[in-house]
């Protein structure tokens, strides 16, 4: 016996009683099936309903083979013949009433202006996307879209649901957006002067209860062209955050709203700008630090020079350059450390040293966790222990003069 589909009679019914007609286990969930349901299952991209049976939640709604099983919480009381009530989440099931009529009216605006088909629909639980024919989408062909869309809206039109067969001559076949040949009958859902489309979904009665459509993205997927957007409370709820964001950058820039955009592009030439100042800035630091290190951290040992020292703050890519710098001189040997940002070791050894600097580094690693490695002259790692920093600094150089 299929299940008789409360929601497409009447899509605002949030309570119903019906009769058990199945009730068993299945994947560990509790299954009902029953005579009636309000509960709309996961179908044509549309998300299932929420709500209650008997005080138990429904966690899950599929159809197979015209039977709409519910998947419940937990166990319910009353047995196969028995009578139960329900009732839906109605804030939930008016979210996805909004969102899918919407793209009823966004796909019937597709085909208007561009001649392109939905080919699939997804509700998520924050965005819904739809999929057409490849289309180059910008920014102006999106302003089209969603004032056509919205005018449908505002203009509250009529939307009409009824089943025909699939066979039935009234039904116009060049302006039936989705044809569903397979079915026997096919439910019609119409929006006055506007789309027509088979659809099992639930749907609001008139476009104005959409209230409206924001497309906020778009991208080419495969070989289609993906549309993102909210309806309703989402789009709604969507742009008041967003006000508040850029109410309080515009705060914050003691600018207005309508000048964030000139104001942000404006300090962001003048971060580049000072960016690039800086790194000149540092690039003649570095140099510097390089002669000083040559004339007041350099140690004459027998048949070479070790240059030592440990920061209290520099970064990774300066110690690597102040190295590769230093070790171009003859016989000199190299043990520069940072304490931060983080805890840094680098040794290194000119080309004409036999002793290869990296017999150190390994006894390094081994004896203080060290992270890294090297090639050839230049080895750097990362201590796992930032407070051995200064122990592993101090070892790498009894370790050289040794």
């Amino acid at each position: 016996m299929k299940t008789e589909k409360l929601y497409h009679k009447d899509p605002y019914k949030i309570s119903f009683q019906a009769t058990i007609l199945e009730k068993y286990v299945d994947r560990d969930k509790h299954v009902l099936i029953l005579d009636k349901t309000i509960f709309y299952p996961n179908s044509g991209g549309q998300i299932c309903d929420r709500g209650i049976i008997e005080g138990i939640s429904v966690i899950d709604v599929e159809e197979h083979d015209g039977k709409v099983i519910h998947f419940l919480e937990k166990e319910v009381f009353a047995g196969i013949g028995d009578s139960v009530s329900g009732n839906i989440d109605w804030p939930y099931r008016f979210d996805h009433m909004q969102q899918h009529t919407g793209q009823h009216i966004l796909s019937g605006a597709l085909m208007k202006l561009w001649e392109r088909d939905t080919q699939s629909f997804h509700m998520g639980s924050d965005i819904c996307t739809l999929d057409i024919s490849y289309i180059d989408i910008d920014d102006q062909k999106i302003i089209e879209l969603e004032s056509l869309s919205n005018q449908v809206i505002y203009e509250d039109r009529v939307i009409m649901d009824y089943f025909v067969e699939n066979t039935d001559t009234r039904i116009d076949r060049n302006t039936l957006r989705i044809k569903q040949k397979h079915f026997e009958q096919l439910r019609i859902i119409e929006i006055a002067d506007f789309d027509l489309s088979a659809c099992g979904g639930t749907h609001c009665n008139r476009t104005g209860e959409v209230g409206i459509i924001k497309i906020i993205g778009w991208e080419k997927h495969k070989d289609k062209s993906r549309i993102s957007f909210l309806c309703g409370y989402r789009a709604f709820s969507d742009y008041q955050k967003k006000h508040n964001i850029a109410k309080n950058i515009s705060l914050y820039l003691t600018t207005g709203v309508d000048y964030l955009e000139e104001k942000i592009v404006k300090l962001d030439q003048e971060n580049k700008n000072i960016s690039k100042l800086c790194n000149k800035l540092e690039r003649r630091i570095i140099e510097l630090e390089i002669v000083e290190l040559k004339e007041r951290n350099q140690k004459k040992k027998e048949g070479f020079s070790i240059i030592e020292k440990l920061y209290l703050e520099q970064k990774v890519q300066n110690i690597r350059q102040i190295v590769m710098n230093l070790v171009k001189e003859k016989e000199t040997v190299v043990v520069i450390g940072a304490k931060s940002p983080e805890p840094i070791l680098c040794l290194a050894n000119s080309l004409d040293i036999k002793n290869k600097i990296n017999i150190v580094f390994d006894k390094l690693m081994e004896e203080f966790k060290i992270k890294g490695g090297g090639s050839g002259n230049i080895f750097l790692g990362k201590l796992e222990i930032e407070r051995d920093i200064e122990k592993a600094y101090q070892r790498a150089i009894q370790l050289i003069y040794s």
